[in-house]
């Protein structure tokens, strides 16, 4: 009877988040990732992004249940929390349970923003609890091929383990080595295209972020104020250097970028909500995050993310007058959930995706090319725009707040 009220607990809490994320209308990175299986833009093809195509891939399978953005944000959110329940299913900790459920959800986190911090975080979480050797490692490869930035720690969590998982990761990695062999003998246009998201944009983004970005910033620093305390709890409650190593490497790692957003520290819900923390600790933490979030009523934007709040409505807005109208939609702009709204895809090969677009020079190249051959019908552009283009063929026919509206003159 106990086990059956935690489930329900668990779920309520897990869908009741879900649904109130569902609601929200989306940003400009979860506009960039649902781009592949909202408007048929392949990743790699259609355009360039800075991460590995997992989540890509992730969006593109749920939005076959349904091309629907809130069905596949509720059916993202609802999964995310789902490893609380398994959790509790193998090893009856509640508690534990709990903690990675308020944290994986947690809008401190900000995570109903688009990130690639939320599967791997559950991923990892059930890794710490199994004691299958294959399916250990087969867990934290998952997690790496979604978030490529967790590999330094999900590398020390199976070198710590390595004599009891030695023959999986070396029958996983060989696996691995004949796929990219493969790949690039066979199909050397997406393993090009998979180097030039995964490893090369994002090497040129970190040199380009050089000296231009303060230490701890507003958006840093409150986010480690609300983990702080939970991971404190954590190490205190399994105060063993081997388990939290992975974790700290992780922080360490994610610094060397520069640039630490909130959902970047998702992934340490895995390790704080498996190391035993005891019952009155979580629930005075959980409720604090619950009741801080006002039990996540109200304009969520507003509350955790002012900057973004009229900024996605007013996107919503434009995407969705431009959706009966046909031709080619060109966003110059930052903000790429337009193109999901107004149910069109990228056209020139990339999107003004923010840091992107300043170092994807092979990409500009091939849009300039591409833009000066087929001019856009219509083209969206608000301050965000880093293109100049001539628009004596246009007329100016809609605007929203900062955003502007062309269409073409024929």
């Amino acid at each position: 009877m106990i086990d059956a009220l935690v489930v329900v607990g668990l779920l309520t809490i897990n869908s009741y988040i879900a649904w109130r994320y569902s609601k929200m209308p989306v940003e400009s990175d979860f506009g960039i990732f649902a781009m592949w299986g909202m408007t048929g833009a392949a990743y790699g093809r259609d355009f360039v992004d800075c991460k590995s195509p997992g989540v890509h891939l992730w969006l593109l399978l749920l939005s076959k249940v349904k091309r629907d953005i809130k069905v596949v944000r509720l059916l993202h959110f609802f999964v995310t929390g789902l490893p609380s329940v398994i959790y509790y299913a193998f090893t009856r900790d509640y508690t534990g349970a709990l903690a990675f459920l308020i944290l994986i959800h947690s809008g401190w986190l900000y995570a109903f923003h688009g990130n690639v911090g939320d599967m791997p975080a559950g991923l990892i979480f059930l890794a710490l609890i199994t004691g299958n050797p294959w399916l250990f490692v087969a867990l934290l490869e998952v997690a790496t091929f979604y978030e490529p930035k967790l590999v330094v720690a999900t590398g020390l969590m199976i070198l710590i383990k390595i004599q009891t998982v030695w023959l999986p990761s070396l029958v996983y990695g060989a696996l691995i080595a004949i796929a990219v062999g493969l790949l690039y003998f066979k199909l050397r246009q997406v393993f090009d295209a998979l180097i030039e998201s995964a490893y090369t944009i994002p090497k040129r983004m970190a040199a380009k972020r050089k000296g231009l970005y303060q230490f701890m910033p507003s958006y840093t620093s409150i986010p480690f104020m609300y983990i702080l305390p939970w991971l404190f709890a954590g190490i205190y409650s399994k105060p063993e250097l081997l388990y939290w190593l992975p974790a700290i490497v992780l922080i360490a790692f994610q610094f060397l970028g520069k640039v630490i957003r909130p959902n970047h520290l998702l992934p340490l819900a895995a390790w704080i909500a498996a190391a035993g923390i005891r019952p009155e600790i979580v629930f005075a933490l959980a409720t604090t995050d619950l009741l801080s979030a006002a039990m996540y009523t109200g304009n969520i934007w507003a509350r955790f993310y002012p900057y973004c709040d009229a900024i996605t409505r007013d996107a919503k807005q434009i995407g969705e007058w431009l959706k009966d109208k046909p031709g080619i939609l060109w966003v110059n702009s930052m903000w790429a959930q337009i193109y999901l709204y107004a149910n069109k895809k990228p056209t020139y090969g990339m999107m003004e995706i923010i840091e992107v677009n300043d170092v994807a020079t092979e990409r500009r190249e091939i849009m300039n090319k591409n833009i000066s051959n087929t001019p856009p019908d219509w083209i969206v552009t608000d301050e965000t725009a880093r293109v100049g283009y001539d628009y004596r063929n246009y007329r100016n026919v809609a605007k929203v707040s900062d955003f502007i509206v062309y269409k073409r003159v024929r």
